[in-house]
């Protein structure tokens, strides 16, 4: 196959994505917290780790250094009230 030199060849057109607009950190909450909701059940075995998973992030944005200990009091609520906190930013 015969090869076409590089001055010959058609330029490459870019296509520009337009920008993606960032997520605020509380969509980016809500959106992770929305993903595991069904699975915060007593019938799950796991969900505190997966809730502890998620808040956590958020939460040591806000507190820093006490996020371990926030995460642990707040996984440790009632499943009603987890469900709550991670459905609404201003709760955390």
């Amino acid at each position: 196959m015969m090869q076409i030199p590089p001055q010959m060849q058609p330029p490459i057109q870019q296509v520009q994505q337009p920008p993606q607009p960032q997520m605020s950190q509380e969509q980016r909450y809500l959106m992770a917290c929305h993903q595991i909701i069904p699975a915060v059940v007593p019938e799950n075995p796991n969900y505190k780790d997966q809730v502890g998973t998620v808040l956590y992030e958020h939460i040591n944005n806000l507190v820093g250094a006490k996020a371990p200990k926030v995460t642990g009091m707040l996984i440790d609520l009632p499943i009603e009230d987890i469900k709550l906190i991670m459905q609404d930013w201003s709760l955390l």
